[in-house]
């Protein structure tokens, strides 16, 4: 058996894999970046052709996906197709030491989402690692990143930054006031972050409602990304709050890299 996380400590980017028309987006936005140095594992859960024994780590394969996957990545050091006995929202949950997982969007609709047990909805109230889900193949050249001054947004500034993306992104900082923090110090402090860790910066300070006003200055900028912290909700505050991340994933029109340092 093959583990997941028997890699060297070189940065790790995981897959979830179920071959169908969100993760062909997700798996085109992967090789259309370049990952210099990275290692990048394909996972795909499968409850049926392994043996599922509950207590135990699951089983884990080395397979040939039934549908296409171009193995070329810019830069990889090698890239692995795991099969794993196990509900695919357990596997992404259990992962440790992974650098960036990487999920297509199935729906837009959190209803549909939490009807149909969407694998990235579930994931997005507490994301296991940095989270992409990636609704767009592009290129990432334009983002945005989104700061309230909290922990939780520079710790996304911080993981952007460890991306190898980062280095050629133009960067647009917005903060929104909203009553709540000082936006203009968390706009400032997440600038002085990014200075020197991307190809330019600016920032943006708005008044409002963060999530209408997030998604409008998507709207109008077009970015291929979007960077958002998020505290990480569970149980019955995840489904009575709902999270700005999460809304504003569902609602964007470019790829999401959401953390979460709980």
């Amino acid at each position: 058996m093959t583990s997941i996380s028997d890699t060297s400590r070189r940065p790790l980017l995981v897959f979830g894999d179920d071959g169908e028309g969100p993760a062909d987006t997700a798996w085109r936005w992967i090789t259309n970046q370049k990952w210099p140095g990275w290692h990048v594992d394909v996972l795909t859960a499968d409850t049926e052709g392994l043996e599922i024994k509950w207590g135990e780590p699951p089983a884990v394969v080395e397979w040939t996906p039934d549908w296409p996957r171009d193995e070329t990545i810019e830069g990889a050091v090698d890239v692995r197709f795991l099969k794993v006995a196990t509900d695919p929202r357990a596997m992404m949950a259990e992962l440790e030491v992974v650098d960036l997982l990487v999920l297509g969007l199935r729906t837009h609709s959190l209803f549909e989402g939490m009807v149909t047990g969407s694998t990235t909805e579930w994931l997005l109230y507490h994301p296991p690692a940095p989270m992409v889900v990636a609704s767009s193949s592009e290129t990432v050249r334009e983002v945005t990143v989104c700061t309230d001054g909290s922990e939780h947004a520079m710790g996304a500034i911080r993981t952007f930054i460890s991306l190898p993306l980062a280095k050629s992104s133009r960067v647009t900082v917005l903060a929104v006031e909203d009553g709540r923090a000082d936006a203009e110090k968390g706009a400032s402090e997440a600038a002085e972050a990014l200075d020197g860790n991307v190809e330019a910066v600016e920032v943006v300070v708005t008044e409002g409602k963060a999530t209408p006003k997030i998604l409008e200055h998507l709207q109008a900028a077009r970015p291929q990304l979007v960077v958002l912290g998020t505290k990480g909700l569970t149980g019955w505050k995840r489904l009575r709050l709902g999270s700005t991340a999460s809304a504003v994933v569902r609602s964007a029109p470019c790829s999401s890299l959401v953390c979460s340092l709980e």
